[in-house]
């Protein structure tokens, strides 16, 4: 196989540019558009599953040439064998029906999923132009703000390292030097003090601190007196002194140079002083301690240069996530007008041709009227939430009660026939855009009605109430309300209760309840734009209570 470009499959982001890396290699082979989203949408799948089951995973795409003037597109997933891949998995059995040829090998070492998909036509692939290509990607494609960003945080832990490796060597130089160095903070406070001053002094840090330095120097030298650091500390330049020291083992004083200079930041403020004594006679030794001091400055300057790149990235990634908001909201506008024609057509046959249709043609036609049906589903849902993040509403105050109201009214066909109980308490009125309140509270709703086992009556408590604590998300404290949303539906583990909240997350299966893993997470996205945040706790069979904090209107 001839790799054209590798992904590794950490995080979300890392699906993005699983994504986009498989398109644009699609797009070059000469693949149509309607191909290129097929493979693209296999990868995708098999991506997320690896994503889903942790780190480690990495994704390889690339050309194969089983046979002479036979090319077939290559996604190859490596991922570590204790994962346990399950290969009835959705998202593997989904992608498994899209591409060409679908195989998994696995071993002690890892568990390899190999994708194939053919390329037609593929006369226009040659090894001039497979070159070409893999430079492509090594040279434009990795320069997305967030693969920049991985790298640069990749580089700033080696860096990081190298800084810890570097103090190592500097603790165990200074050890090693027949010299008594230590650190000061602006106080006056020692931060560091290398084993020979500890040993020869007799004083740990903690007793040094402790007594205020007193003792330390003899009491007739200038240094012992308070006045003395006073005038020296303010005018934050180097300064040297001679003093008598104490050692520990003889109770003789021993003269000794001292030296001590300032260190500032990159806004000119001291932060510490570094400084040594020194046996007067000991004047060589000065020049490396001085050099070790200033290697360790200079690594410090490196790391909070790469820490100002590193947030300026972030920005960038932040603005890059904006404009994918936009593209999701116009591309999911796009998208309407061909599923209703998909739609429209699939009603035709069924319902004037259907004594034409051989009985397996009119199952497809229902299962792609089905699909078109929850595609439908999902872009309602997508330009939702798109709009929740390009389309911001001004607040006023909303009666939460009108606002159940008119849930209520939305979901009255579902509760008349599942019998359903609500009981709505007295409900304040809140800051807020009733149309967004209205979709959270619809969904909690919805939810509350759906996910309840057959043979049990469906059992809604809605009520208010002031909380006794607040999460570390909600932006006021005084003012905050609890809207509390209470069933006795079928419940969950709350290890998931916060992967419910995500993205396209679903617990179960289609076949057993149908959605599109949009709902809560628009939930959430509502409550996080009124100041807010959203909590849920379960009981698996006996049914799960959310709380959405608001502030009062």
């Amino acid at each position: 196989m001839h790799e054209i470009a590798k992904v590794t499959l950490d995080t979300e982001m890392d699906l993005i540019l699983a994504h986009k890396h498989t398109m644009k290699l699609a797009e070059l082979t000469g693949m149509s558009l309607a191909s290129q989203t097929t493979f693209a949408t296999a990868v995708s799948e098999v991506s997320r599953t690896a994503i889903d089951r942790g780190m480690g995973a990495s994704l390889i795409l690339g050309l194969d040439n089983p046979k002479a003037q036979e090319w077939n597109l290559v996604a190859l997933l490596n991922d570590r064998p204790e994962h346990g891949l399950d290969e009835h998995q959705f998202g593997l059995h989904y992608a498994q029906k899209l591409v060409d040829s679908f195989q998994v090998n696995t071993t002690s070492e890892n568990t390899q999923i190999t994708l194939y998909f053919r390329i037609f036509p593929s006369n226009r692939i040659t090894e001039v132009k497979i070159n070409q290509w893999k430079s492509l990607f090594q040279n434009e494609l990795a320069l997305s703000p967030y693969e920049e960003i991985k790298r640069k945080n990749r580089q700033l832990h080696a860096l990081a390292d190298r800084l810890k490796e570097s103090e190592n060597r500097y603790r165990t130089l200074t050890d090693s030097l027949p010299l008594l160095i230590c650190t000061v903070n602006p106080q006056g406070k020692l931060l560091y003090a290398n084993e020979r001053l500890v040993t020869y002094t007799g004083m740990t840090i903690q007793m040094i601190n402790d007594r205020h330095w007193q003792g330390l120097f003899h009491a007739e030298d200038p240094a012992a007196q308070s006045a003395f650091w006073m005038d020296v500390l303010k005018k934050l330049q180097p300064f040297q002194f001679e003093v008598r020291i104490p050692e520990a083992q003889t109770q003789q004083y021993r003269w000794h140079m001292a030296s001590f200079a300032p260190m500032f930041d990159e806004k000119k403020m001291l932060t510490h002083w570094s400084g040594f004594f020194v046996d007067i006679h000991a004047q060589k030794t000065i020049e490396k301690t001085l050099q070790a001091n200033e290697a360790l400055k200079h690594t410090q300057q490196k790391l909070e240069e790469y820490q100002q790149e590193l947030e300026s990235k972030v920005i960038e990634l932040n603005r890059s996530n904006e404009e994918l908001a936009q593209f999701a909201y116009v591309a999911s506008h796009d998208l309407q007008e061909p599923l209703r024609k998909i739609q429209s057509f699939s009603t035709m046959l069924r319902v004037h041709h259907a004594a034409d249709l051989k009985p397996d043609v009119t199952s497809l036609l229902e299962r792609m009227h089905s699909s078109a049906e929850r595609m439908h589903g999902l872009i309602k849902d997508l330009l939702t939430y798109s709009r929740l993040n390009t389309q911001p509403q001004p607040f006023q105050v909303v009666s939460l009660t009108e606002v159940f109201t008119d849930v209520l009214e939305d979901l009255d066909s579902v509760i008349q026939s599942s019998n359903a109980q609500i009981d709505l308490g007295p409900l304040p009125p809140v800051a807020g855009n009733s149309q967004q309140l209205h979709q959270l509270f619809q969904n909690l709703v919805s939810n509350a009605l759906k996910f309840v086992p057959e043979d049990r009556t469906p059992q809604i408590r809605i009520y208010a109430h002031t909380p006794e604590h607040l999460p570390s998300k909600v932006l006021y404290d005084n003012r905050c309300v609890c809207i509390t949303v209470e069933d006795n539906g079928i419940g969950f583990d709350e290890q998931y209760k916060d992967r419910i909240f995500q993205l396209f997350q679903r617990l179960h299966t289609r076949s057993e309840y149908v959605g599109t893993g949009i709902g809560l997470t628009i939930c959430k996205k509502v409550a996080e734009l009124h100041g807010g945040t959203i909590e849920v706790k379960s009981v698996p069979g006996k049914g799960s209570t959310f709380s959405v904090y608001l502030c009062k209107g």
